[in-house]
């Protein structure tokens, strides 16, 4: 499965500014998040349709999230800051 390009990523600028303002990741390509020098959240772009892998807690692997709605955007973004402000505790 791709990653996003930066054109399926367009209708998503408002999500990606939330995920930018997150403590702590940093994007190193468009939809492309790392945490600590390591992979933390990226996009897929799956035959048009966009979702979003999240590191699980503790580092072993990855949880895949809907992005399609409003609600799944709030998830994301909440689950993201948890991670991240987890990962900061560290």
């Amino acid at each position: 499965m791709a990653h996003a390009d930066a054109k399926a990523l367009e209708p998503h600028l408002p999500l990606l500014r939330q995920l930018r303002e997150i403590k702590g990741i940093k994007e190193v390509r468009p939809g492309i998040f790392y945490l600590r020098g390591s992979a933390f959240l990226h996009f897929h772009d799956e035959q048009g349709v966009l979702s979003v892998d999240l590191k699980k807690p503790g580092g072993s692997g990855f949880d895949r999230y809907a992005i399609a709605t409003p609600p799944d955007q709030r998830k994301l973004v909440d689950a993201a800051k948890r991670r991240a402000a987890r990962a900061d505790d560290d």
